[in-house]
């Protein structure tokens, strides 16, 4: 997508420049026109749109960021998909990511990567209290404003905590960056919130000394580090670490999760108190209960380690175990002045730190003439005189390497606790031409002091005079202490406004809380009993109370506007599916919990979501085994079908009535489910009771015949002859069978006799006529 395109997505966001891209996807600077604010849209490449795993992970992404609502993470305002395209409208940040941070201004001052780690550790905790880990955290995902605030980004990969089957990323495949990755992860385990602790420790090693804690020719080899491999100490690179700082730097990194500190919230507890100056879990444990098998390996790796090496003179900074390096290459790619990375690993490390050899490695026997050695040996200590000769304070001084350029390349001094002129005549001393000196008023140091410099002491640099690189002093200025206020249980809005009052900036974290309303402070980050300069940063927890929300009405929304719809209201889905006639396929029946049911944050909600109408074949007759209606019916109605039955009547009385003898539409007929089957059968003749001719109130033949067949019977008549003057003569005289017998309806007749008198003048003919006709009736 060119940067001039300038598409507008669903006629409400307006893309501009691309601003980054990544590897399945970029990012553009827009605007949302709804709102007039500008938006970071992140938009799916074109080839990955066709793929439902990339689709569904890019899905994921917005899900799991959109229910974050927390001051240190990128916010998700929306995700959709137009004509197409896939994309999600992000929190637009103006700053740098802490990855362009590391390779511009090298290590950072272990306070600022300490801060750096807490508000990232803030945004993990958040995360993990909402059920989301995070799974690749790096520096390039850690945005710092300009104001200075630090922004996790980028949940692409991240997954639920007890979310079931993610058939994205399941245990047993690899997902996040190889210099990054846990143990778990780089050996396939399942990733927790103790796997993001572990990354956000290799990222404060970074910050720390400019570098990652392992570097390799391939992911996988980078990955074999992290599960075998112990780490340097960052004080090894940087002189600067503190204890305290590297201890909870190595917990962090330990290989097994439960060495480790078991939530982000435990590490940023620890960096906090590292920031009081007070003592710290991690600094109470030997940091070589972090590495067993490394702690185990060490005895063995003395014991071959040569012993012929001459003592190294009191201010070297050398890692203990290695030997003094060799003379130092063109200056490498790092820290403040260089960009510089291997292809997989970050930044290098500088040349004046080897890494040590493998536990157990045995060196090749030492063929050098005797006479070599004792020469080494007289240069070796003639240099160490000179070195405690020039730097009388025992600190670190100018070190010439040997040039294999024209380049002079100097090491920095210590100079903190100096006052700041002192300092610069130093500075100028050993070869820095220019140094900047920036004013801060502090609590803890003398006016006019150094209490940062940066560099820090001990880097050495390429180009130590560069005009645009000067080496800066930060000095303790006079100031104006402070007590804070006590502002805990007040509302945000109150205690804000009192910390402004008195002088103070303020920062909020909201975290979830089952014993406060929303909106009240339960911690704030320096207690009232101390005091601080104005300008001072309190960090105030306020409590997001328990985060229910009501179970949106889902029924009838397509699959992903229902996903979308819980995610921003911080809820999680779970799909199950059903045949439906009342739902068209990809919709929403119903969800459990049900509509308006209030539930945490963080929720499992079921979707119910239609397949569609079911569609059933008309079994044969066979198939069911049996031909009794009553079964059959049964088996139907278990298929799905709706069942009515139609029966034929027959002659006989005995005829089986429970059996189907035919079934329609005929077998193999394709119907939707609930579709009506007939069943076919047979059933007896109705029988009724012949009436007497007394109940029907009439003897005339007319009458009689009328009043049977209105009852359903069927009627035939016969005369008999009667005496002339008879007065049954035209009447009926009597019914065949006779009144009272049961007779089939439809099948059976009943027979009217009816009386007939001969006529007077007939003779014998007549009569002749009249016998003959009487059989006949």
């Amino acid at each position: 997508m060119a940067d001039t395109d300038n598409p507008i997505f669903g006629g409400r966001y307006e893309l501009f420049s691309r601003i980054a891209r990544g590897g399945m996807s970029e990012v553009f600077l827009g605007r949302d026109r709804l709102l007039d604010r500008p938006v970071a849209v992140k938009v799916l490449f074109p080839e990955f749109a066709t793929d439902s795993s990339f689709v569904e992970r890019f899905r994921r992404e917005a899900q799991a960021a959109a229910n974050l609502s927390q001051p240190n993470v990128v916010g998700v305002y929306d995700w959709g998909n137009h004509e197409g395209t896939y994309y999600i409208v992000m929190e637009y940040v103006e700053g740098r990511s802490l990855a362009e941070v590391i390779r511009s201004d090298g290590p950072l001052h272990p306070d600022r990567a300490a801060d750096i780690a807490i508000d990232i550790a803030a945004a993990l905790a958040f995360a993990h209290g909402n059920g989301v880990v995070h799974r690749d955290i790096k520096p390039g995902n850690v945005m710092i404003t300009q104001s200075g605030q630090v922004k996790v980004a980028d949940f692409g990969i991240a997954r639920a905590l007890g979310g079931g089957t993610d058939d994205l990323t399941r245990t047993g495949s690899v997902m996040g960056t190889a210099t990054y990755l846990s143990p778990e992860q780089a050996q396939g385990l399942e990733a927790d919130p103790r796997s993001d602790v572990y990354s956000l420790s290799v990222v404060l090693y970074e910050v720390l000394t400019a570098g990652p804690p392992f570097t390799g020719d391939s992911p996988v080899a980078i990955a074999y580090k992290h599960v075998q491999e112990a780490p340097v100490p960052p004080s090894r690179y940087n002189a600067d670490v503190p204890h305290e700082l590297e201890a909870i730097c190595l917990r962090g990194l330990a290989k097994d999760p439960a060495a480790r500190y078991g939530s982000a919230a435990e590490l940023r507890n620890d960096l906090l108190r590292f920031r009081a100056g007070q003592p710290t879990h991690a600094a109470a444990t030997d940091v070589t209960a972090y590495f067993p098998a490394v702690s185990a390996a060490a005895p063995e790796a003395a014991a071959q380690a040569p012993t012929a090496e001459p003592a190294a003179a009191p201010s070297q900074t050398a890692p203990p175990r290695y030997q003094q390096p060799p003379p130092a290459p063109p200056a490498p790619p790092y820290g403040r002045h260089g960009g510089g990375a291997s292809e997989y690993g970050g930044p290098q490390y500088p040349p004046q730190y080897p890494q040590a050899p493998p536990p157990g490695a045995v060196e090749p026997p030492d063929r050098t003439p005797m006479w070599i050695t004792l020469l080494v040996i007289l240069l070796l200590v003639i240099a160490g005189l000179v070195f405690l000769l020039v730097n009388d304070r025992g600190e670190p001084g100018v070190v010439t390497e040997p040039e294999s350029t024209s380049d002079v390349r100097l090491r920095v001094p210590s100079v903190v606790g100096l006052h700041f002129t002192e300092a610069e005549r130093e500075l100028a001393d050993v070869g820095f031409e220019h140094v900047s000196i920036e004013f801060s008023e502090r609590d803890d140091v003398d006016e006019n002091v150094v209490f940062q410099q940066n560099p820090r002491a001990g880097l050495l640099l390429a180009e130590p005079n560069d005009p645009d690189n000067p080496i800066t002093l930060f000095v303790a200025a006079p100031r104006t202490l402070i007590l804070l206020p006590n502002v805990v249980g007040r509302t945000y809005e109150e205690a804000e406004a009192t910390l402004v009052a008195a002088g103070f900036s303020v920062e909020r974290i909201d975290v979830r809380n089952d014993n406060l309303a929303i909106g009240l402070v339960t911690e704030q980050s320096i207690p009232s009993t101390e005091q601080r300069p104005a300008g001072t940063i309190v960090t105030l927890t306020v409590s997001a109370g328990r985060g229910e929300v009501e179970v949106p009405r889902l029924a009838g929304q397509t699959i992903d506007d229902a996903r979308v719809t819980l995610a921003r209201l911080g809820l999680v889905d779970r799909v199950e599916r059903e045949f439906s006639t009342e739902f068209s396929a990809g919709t929403v029946i119903r969800s459990s919990p049900d509509a308006a049911e209030p539930v945490e944050r963080g929720s499992v909600i079921t979707l119910i979501v239609s397949d569609g109408p079911e569609e059933l074949v008309v079994p044969a007759l066979e198939d069911f085994g049996t031909t009794l209606a009553d079964r059959i019916e049964a088996q139907l109605v278990a298929l799905g079908f709706t069942v009515k039955r139609t029966a034929r009547e027959v002659s006989n009385l005995d005829v089986n009535t429970n059996v189907v003898r035919d079934i329609s539409p005929e077998p193999g007929t394709v119907l939707i489910a609930g579709s009506e089957v007939v069943l076919h059968m047979f059933k007896p003749p109705a029988v009724l009771a012949i009436p007497s001719l007394q109940a029907l109130e009439t003897f005339d033949p007319d009458g009689v015949e009328a009043a049977l067949t209105e009852l359903g019977f069927t009627v035939k008549r016969r005369t008999q002859p009667v005496a002339a003057g008879d007065p049954a003569d035209g009447q009926v005289i009597s019914l065949d069978p006779p009144p009272g017998t049961d007779i089939r309806i439809n099948y059976d007749t009943i027979t009217l006799v009816i009386g007939e008198a001969a006529p007077e003048d007939e003779g014998e003919d007549g009569e002749e006529e009249a016998d003959e006709a009487e059989p006949n009736g």
